[in-house]
């Protein structure tokens, strides 16, 4: 008796230590994996299925000259609206990723692979579905994919035996397609989706290698000057803007001669001996990219007798050497370039030249610099900000760039800082433009535009001016060869919106003058007089001699 008590009770002691080293960790991990499982199975099915529709929108899109919209990319893959307002969603062909480790460094299961379902097109010239690139057909009849006797197939994934099953009647039967839903590659019906390689078409490649090429709408524009004159046999280059055009066809008056290359248009005028040429007419582009088309038209004509004009673009190779990225690379703002002796370009055409005030304050002043920085940005730690103040604002742009950023998408501009503050006598530092060889002409318009540091004070305030509390207005006056002087205005802003892109500003008011000076006033006062800084971009300057 003695003996099994003691044996009893060990047992107990046995059962009672086992009872508290319990884990059940490994039931959980089992449980857990099961899960994952069921989700990533419900996954494959529900993106195969969501594929194999978006599948056949694109074929029925093909047949139909259905064109795509957009193709927005998500955090799944893409989806893609149409012409017709429909739209399909394609989910992302990557692998199925690897699940987190398990406890003690047991691996997690791979993702679901799906069958490899495509559109193959038959002798007929009509769409049939594929699988494994072969047509896919039910009692002896080919499955179509277009059309309205065409099908879309579902999948699904059979819980019993784990292998995918294909119904082509709506759900009501299914057939077993040889695939089991293993833990592999985890692939999307479509390889890849490209709108940027062929402009004006969206391009589909499925796994097996199809490619699907759709019609795609595109943003197509050509920007070139509305109007230029010339003398007889004259050439001149312009800088073309252009988004979206694939290729270009192009009329011209008779006699003239036109050559673009390069986003780049030389024309040159008629010779004065040419008696069946035209002394004036329109360049007509036309800007194609596959369906779609695109067109900008500029006025030419020849000036006959002594008269002459030109606009000055800041464009070319001439000026290469000016523009401050190339001149003082990696300077931003007009302090860190200052007032060097050596920085005087003069236009060979018009004898433009710029300036330099000396009168502001100490005597110091800057002079028009060829720039083509240019921002989106008005984020006054950087490109809103004193040290980029050399950025023009462009809107529709990028964040940091040196290109399309000047007057009818050209790169090149001019820029500066200066002015004469009309209450408070601190000194004329108002910009210079004048004529080098010191012949009066007309400066018949100019463009204008706000740079980033100017534009943001202004819509924000700092903390050495308010924002905009009146108008602010731009003066242009004109000094004349006989010292007399002449002043034009524009409103260029108020407190319910500022001029915030290139916009054109006649002057032929001001008729023939050796100099002219820009200047700002009005705006915002910080209670030391005019406190907005005073920084802006012109260009496109059109002169008559």
């Amino acid at each position: 008796m003695r003996k099994f008590f003691t044996f009893l009770a060990t047992m107990l002691l046995v059962v009672s230590n086992w009872s508290c080293e319990y884990d059940d960790d490994n039931l959980w991990n089992a449980v857990d994996d099961l899960n994952n499982r069921v989700e990533a199975m419900e996954k494959a099915v529900e993106g195969a299925n969501n594929n194999i529709a978006a599948l056949q929108k694109l074929v029925d899109a093909l047949q139909k000259n259905v064109t795509v919209e957009s193709v927005e990319k998500t955090a799944n893959g893409y989806t893609i609206k149409f012409s017709d307002g429909t739209t399909a969603t394609i989910t992302n062909g990557k692998d199925g990723q690897n699940g987190q480790d398990g406890q003690n460094g047991q691996d997690g299961k791979d993702g679901i692979n799906a069958p490899a379902i495509s559109v193959v097109k038959g002798e007929d010239g009509c769409y049939y579905w594929a699988l494994d690139g072969k047509i896919i057909e039910v009692d002896g009849h080919k499955i179509k994919a277009e059309g309205q006797d065409g099908v879309t197939p579902l999948l699904r994934i059979n819980s019993t035996t784990k292998e995918w099953e294909m119904s082509t009647d709506g759900g009501l039967t299914w057939e077993p397609m040889g695939v089991k839903a293993e833990g592999q590659s985890g692939d999307s019906l479509f390889a890849s989706v490209d709108v940027t390689t062929k402009p004006g078409f969206a391009i589909f490649t499925l796994a097996d290698g199809t490619v699907i090429e759709l019609p795609m709408k595109v943003e197509m524009q050509i920007t070139m000057p509305e109007y230029d004159s010339f003398l007889y046999n004259e050439t001149k280059e312009y800088k073309l803007s252009i988004t979206g055009v694939e290729k270009m066809t192009w009329t011209k008056p008779d006699g003239w001669k036109v050559v673009i290359s390069n986003n780049m248009m030389s024309v040159t005028s008629p010779a004065q001996d040419n008696p069946f040429a035209d002394a004036a007419g329109s360049i007509t582009i036309i800007g194609l990219t596959g369906d779609s088309a695109c067109m900008a038209e500029m006025r030419v004509e020849v000036k006959t007798g002594n008269s002459h004009s030109f606009t000055v673009t800041f464009e070319g190779q001439d000026w290469e050497k000016w523009v401050v990225a190339n001149y003082k690379p990696n300077t931003y703002s007009t302090t860190r370039i200052g007032s060097p002796d050596d920085y005087v370009w003069v236009d060979a055409d018009t004898q433009l030249t710029t300036g330099r005030p000396t009168g502001f304050m100490n005597g110091w002043g800057y002079p028009w610099f060829v720039c083509s920085y240019n921002s989106n940005s008005l984020d006054q730690s950087k490109y809103g900000g004193y040290a980029y103040d050399l950025y023009v604002y462009n809107p529709n742009g990028v964040e940091d760039s040196t290109k399309g950023g000047g007057a009818q998408g050209s790169d090149n501009f001019l820029t500066t800082y200066g002015y004469l503050d009309l209450e408070h006598p601190y000194g004329d530092g108002r910009p210079i433009l004048k004529f080098a060889d010191g012949m009066a002409r007309t400066i018949t318009s100019l463009y204008i535009a706000p740079t980033c540091y100017f534009y943001s004070v202004a819509c924000k305030g700092n903390s050495l001016s308010p924002a905009v509390e009146k108008d602010i207005i731009f003066h242009a006056t004109g000094v004349a060869e006989n010292g007399q002087e002449k002043t034009l205005t524009m409103v260029f802003g108020s407190k319910s919106g500022i001029i915030k892109e290139w916009t054109k500003w006649d002057l032929s008011e001001l008729g023939p003058i050796v100099e002219l000076r820009l200047n700002q006033s009005g705006g915002a006062d910080n209670g030391y007089g005019y406190s907005l800084p005073a920084y802006y971009a012109i260009d496109d300057i059109t002169i008559e001699w």
